[in-house]
């Protein structure tokens, strides 16, 4: 699994010089998805290999507090975008699935701060993440 998040966010972080954002929020976004990518690698790693050294630098150090903020910065290229070059319906889909994923962002913040964890409260919620790469396949097949 680790591996496929690796594969698609190291896609994406090639692919996001295709949308209309601008320069500086490109490159966080860009600087968000490839340590993203490479977090997950690293991650893939570390259970293959069974290391428990890689696996406490992947998942304690490099695990769901910086994630978190990865997925912030990436999460401000897609507000980037929605502002900058969003149009139609695609923009109306794009602010549900970035409003959403925000909101479960937080709501695991919270739940970080009072010492739980949304994979044991509510684990389908992770789900809601991929909403903004469902967002950006239609704002893909826009013509430009």
């Amino acid at each position: 699994m680790h591996f496929m998040l690796a594969l698609g966010a190291g896609l994406l972080t090639v692919a996001l010089t295709d949308f209309r954002a601008a320069r500086l929020t490109t490159w966080l976004g860009r600087l968000s998805l490839g340590a993203l990518a490479t977090i997950f690698l690293i991650q893939g790693v570390a259970q293959t290999t069974n290391s428990a050294r890689l696996s406490h630098i992947a998942f304690q150090a490099l695990g769901q507090r910086v994630e978190g903020w990865l997925v912030a910065g990436f999460l401000l290229w897609c507000v980037a975008l929605l502002i900058a070059d969003s149009r139609g319906k695609t923009r109306f889909l794009g602010v549900g699935a970035v409003a959403l994923t925000a909101a479960v962002r937080a709501y695991d913040f919270v739940l970080a701060q009072q010492g739980a964890s949304m994979d044991a409260a509510t684990p389908g919620l992770k789900l809601i993440y991929l909403s903004p790469f469902v967002w950006l396949l239609f704002e893909s097949r826009k013509s430009r």
